[in-house]
């Protein structure tokens, strides 16, 4: 019902854009070619259903490409997930080595710990950074430095005896 509904919508738009258009053009001796065309226009419209059949489309995929599709939709979506996980934690290591800098301290390596949190996105819980034995003295003054800097936990260890707090 709805298909004849629509084609009988097709013609009287045809119709009227036929003379619509007759209206616009001026007299002249094209006048004659247009009425042909547009008659032409018009019954083609007319007879479209007998003409043209209802060529149905099928917009579901067969099973295994389904499949192929969801698979490849997970890897893109993991490969993301890596992606933002990897920029996120070089953010963190970049901001943690200008802080250090910014003291005067040296490092010997940083570490950030993410984790996902379940829901599509990421969580930074802590940045462990390995000092020479020689910084033991301003551990506090580090360590507050980098957690008020970077907004996470913050670990400091040192290379020679392990320790860390």
């Amino acid at each position: 019902m709805d298909s004849v509904r629509q084609w009988a919508f097709g013609i009287c738009a045809a119709a009227i854009a036929c003379a619509l258009a007759q209206l616009i053009l001026p007299k002249s001796s094209m006048q004659r070619v247009f009425n042909i065309t547009c008659g032409v226009f018009f019954l083609g419209c007319l007879l479209s259903p007998v003409v043209l059949p209802s060529a149905a489309v099928e917009l579901t995929p067969p099973e295994s490409i389904q499949r192929q599709i969801e698979e490849k939709a997970g890897r893109l979506e993991s490969a993301v997930e890596e992606g933002a996980q990897e920029r996120a934690t070089e953010s963190v290591r970049l901001e943690a080595m200008r802080a250090l800098r910014d003291m005067g301290v040296s490092y010997n390596k940083i570490y950030i710990n993410v984790h996902d949190d379940g829901q599509g996105g990421i969580s930074i819980s802590e940045c462990e950074v390995e000092l020479d034995r020689s910084y033991l003295p301003r551990h506090n003054e580090i360590r507050a430095a980098l957690t008020e800097r970077l907004g996470v936990r913050v670990l400091i260890g040192y290379d020679d005896k392990g320790v860390t707090s």
